[in-house]
């Protein structure tokens, strides 16, 4: 009987003793992404947190990536947050001529300056990056259209009708 005191006493004592920040819990609601279809145009991905106890400082830490290829990283700090309380967050990056595929954003909410999710995540979602031609060469190219169609304008005209007699 001694030794289950003893045990309770010392362990609601740590419990106690323990930084607020240990027992902070945390949820990502969101996390989105849109834009940057094209090289050279804006990335913005957003995300909206929300805290079930009081936080003390954190940050945020976004990754884009294709495979195991990183090609954008961002972190954001969190002033402390009160219990209850919902934030949003959004940042943008260039796409600087990304290749194709399903990239992958993820999101990881820590205590300090770490980077290990003791909130919340990692949450992930996925985006499919489609390299176009950009502004420059959709001009080129349809002004090239418009020139084959203006050589070859007599072949859209309409046959002349023939008068019966």
């Amino acid at each position: 009987m001694k030794k289950q005191i003893s045990l309770a006493v010392i362990l609601s004592f740590v419990i106690t003793l323990l930084p607020q920040t240990a027992l902070a819990a945390g949820s990502i609601f969101t996390l989105n992404a849109w834009g940057g279809w094209a090289p050279n145009t804006t990335v913005t991905v957003q995300s909206t947190i929300y805290t079930d106890s009081k936080i003390g400082p954190s940050n945020l830490y976004y990754t884009i990536a294709l495979g195991s290829t990183v090609y954008a990283t961002h972190t954001t700090s969190q002033s402390g947050m009160n219990a209850y309380e919902t934030r949003n967050d959004q940042w943008d990056t260039l796409n600087t001529g990304w290749p194709e595929g399903d990239y992958t954003i993820s999101i990881c909410w820590s205590t300090g300056n770490s980077q290990n999710c003791n909130i919340a995540g990692p949450r992930t979602t996925t985006v499919h990056f489609v390299p176009t031609l950009g502004w420059g060469l959709t001009v080129a190219a349809l002004g090239l259209l418009l020139l084959v169609l203006w050589k070859r304008r007599r072949e859209f005209e309409p046959a002349p009708e023939r008068i019966r007699s």
